[in-house]
């Protein structure tokens, strides 16, 4: 294999997380522009769906293609020497390590992994029950109660959280 195509493949990996995660920083500052200078708390336009969207690929695929056009850069420059550089491959590695962990740290921090809270459990609960409104009693009060709620807002339900059976509380 040609270090062009090889140096491709090792600006390419990891820049694709560099990438995915730049284009949801632009995204997201974007989204935050157009709420707090554009369109507040109104509905928005349907236009700003494609717009955002067409921000998000535009940024995601121009800097993913510059890194890999960058490794194919340094990947030519360095055909002249036949040897394979493993710095530069465990380098790569580690970079793709550190993105995939920060990407995971993020999404624990945000609880889209590890453990349910107990405001979700308690919701899934009473959901399962039939009721949308759900609440629990302050985590100072000793004993944890999850309170399904009626349309006119009576605790039909109370169950400790320790009893659910979707898991355990505190």
């Amino acid at each position: 294999m040609k270090k062009r195509v090889l140096y491709s493949f090792l600006f390419g990996i990891p820049g694709l997380g560099i990438a995915t995660i730049a284009a949801f920083m632009v995204f997201g500052a974007a989204a935050g522009f157009f709420w707090i200078f554009l369109f507040g708390d109104s509905p928005w336009p349907p236009a700003t769906r494609t717009i955002l969207l067409a921000l998000f690929l535009l940024v995601f695929l121009a800097l993913w293609a510059g890194f890999i056009f960058w490794g194919y850069r340094v990947g030519k420059r360095l055909e002249a020497d036949p040897a394979l550089n493993i710095k530069h491959i465990l380098l790569s590695a580690g970079v793709t390590g550190a993105v995939l962990l920060l990407i995971g740290l993020h999404q624990l921090s945000v609880g889209n992994l590890g453990p349910r809270s107990d405001g979700e459990l308690c919701s899934d609960f009473c959901g399962e029950k039939g009721y949308q409104a759900s609440g629990l009693t302050p985590r100072n009060a000793g004993t944890r109660i999850c309170s399904c709620y009626d349309r006119t807002g009576q605790a039909v339900i109370t169950v400790r959280l320790d009893d659910l059976p979707a898991g355990k509380g505190d």
